[in-house]
């Protein structure tokens, strides 16, 4: 059996809407699943506070008919400056992975993106999260840069992040690329 088959199904779907301070303790604890070092609620809405930020969040919806409640799935924030972004963190819950929800993350953030004139994403993964890198590259991210011993783990030990960029062919201020 692939990893495909094995990947829980949503038999309502995958719905994305913006991520603001009421979905912060959700999106944390989200956070707090995926990372070593996770952004408390307060730092998150300290994050969406910052000009030129946003969000999505990732959910299956529930069903009230048969009394199932919303499952957060996972969630993207961003920050923009001028006609450039930066994803600032990206997680998807693990019983969601393979499941189409960080596409669907990206997928939201790019056209948010294009409808605001950024003409460019930048992103910052360490080097040994080679699921992240697989998916930033099918969705045409390319490795601009290296930053040495970058993530420093529990363990003690270090390891770089590459910094990757997409270009969304936007290029509001008219410098050349």
């Amino acid at each position: 059996m692939s990893s495909e088959s094995r990947a829980p199904k949503f038999a309502n779907g995958i719905e994305i809407v913006p991520l603001t301070a009421a979905f912060c303790a959700v999106a944390s604890a989200l956070h707090t699943d995926g990372f070593e070092d996770h952004w408390s609620e307060d730092e998150m809405i300290a994050l969406l506070d910052v000009p030129g930020s946003f969000g999505f969040l990732a959910f299956a919806p529930g069903n009230d008919a048969e009394n199932q409640l919303d499952i957060p799935l996972g969630f993207i924030q961003m920050q923009t400056v001028l006609d450039e972004a930066e994803i600032n963190t990206i997680v998807v819950a693990k019983q969601a992975r393979k499941c189409g929800v960080a596409r669907k993350l990206l997928s939201a953030t790019f056209d948010r993106l294009r409808e605001t004139g950024i003409g460019r994403v930048l992103l910052e993964v360490a080097d040994d999260n080679t699921s992240a890198i697989a998916l930033y590259r099918h969705n045409g991210f390319v490795e601009i840069g290296r930053r040495k011993q970058y993530y420093r783990r529990k363990s003690g030990r270090s390891v770089d992040a590459l910094v990757m960029e997409r270009d969304l062919g936007l290029c509001v201020l008219g410098w050349d690329r």
